[in-house]
């Protein structure tokens, strides 16, 4: 689980659990992962990832740069 910080370190504005779209272009082809768990500023909308969901967001995309994929879009959610 994710610990959440109180205050954005970039504005102060108050940070809560929410989801966000990744995209990555790997010019032989685009990934786009949606519903990936995030902490998100209220104020500024500067978001973040937890490291284990970063590991997991890597390795989709080296699984579908192996596959050679054009376009892939997956749900984390």
């Amino acid at each position: 689980m994710m610990h959440i910080p109180s205050q954005c370190p970039i504005c102060n504005g108050k940070i809560e659990a929410g989801t966000t779209t990744f995209a990555v272009d790997l010019k032989s082809g685009l990934i786009v992962v949606r519903n990936v768990p995030a902490l998100i500023c209220t104020q500024c909308g500067e978001e973040w990832i937890e490291d284990s969901t970063a590991i997991q967001l890597e390795e989709i995309t080296e699984r579908a740069k192996a596959q050679n994929t054009q376009l892939e879009v997956v749900s984390m959610g």
